[in-house]
């Protein structure tokens, strides 16, 4: 169980739940799904960072050279740099602009002059509760793709013989 304050998409106005989580006290940096918006953070107590590039920024969004380490969501989305949580419901993306007066009003300190960041990508984040299972978060904790994995995506990725003909005749 995890701390639940309640927030509604601009979109379709469903109420939905969510903890606002701090990277730096969570000693992490984190990426949403390009698809669903699920939240995934990366651990940095986790030795696989070893094998990773040095990220710029502690504690924020993960840095887009991060993202080809990370395995997919459940629902078929990647974890991106320049995704943001989505409405569970509807799955528009969530206007961090629009969530600015939950966030504020729900926090701790609410009302005694503390002003969130107003964007999806430095220290704090959100991670929103599955629907489906009330009381259970969605976050996704070090996605990390193992070696035999990511060299099968990233032969997939590489264009084939075919398409690399047909492109150097266009």
């Amino acid at each position: 169980m995890f701390s639940l304050f309640k927030g509604d998409c601009e979109s379709c106005g469903r109420s939905y739940n969510y903890s606002l989580v701090n990277a730096i006290f969570a000693d992490c940096s984190y990426a949403y799904c390009d698809t669903c918006g699920r939240l995934s953070t990366i651990s940095y107590a986790n030795s696989f960072l070893l094998q990773m590039p040095p990220i710029s920024i502690e504690n924020h969004v993960i840095d887009a050279a991060w993202e080809q380490y990370l395995r997919p969501c459940a629902c078929g989305g990647r974890f991106r740099r320049e995704a943001s949580p989505r409405c569970p419901f509807c799955l528009a993306l969530l206007s961090a602009k629009y969530a600015t007066a939950h966030i504020e009003k729900n926090h701790m300190s609410g009302g005694r002059g503390w002003n969130w960041q107003r964007n999806w990508s430095d220290s704090f984040c959100v991670d929103i509760e599955d629907p489906t299972r009330p009381g259970e978060a969605r976050m996704v904790i070090d996605p990390f793709l193992d070696s035999k994995a990511r060299a099968e995506m990233e032969q997939a990725e590489k264009p084939g013989l075919l398409e690399r003909v047909f492109k150097s005749r266009a």
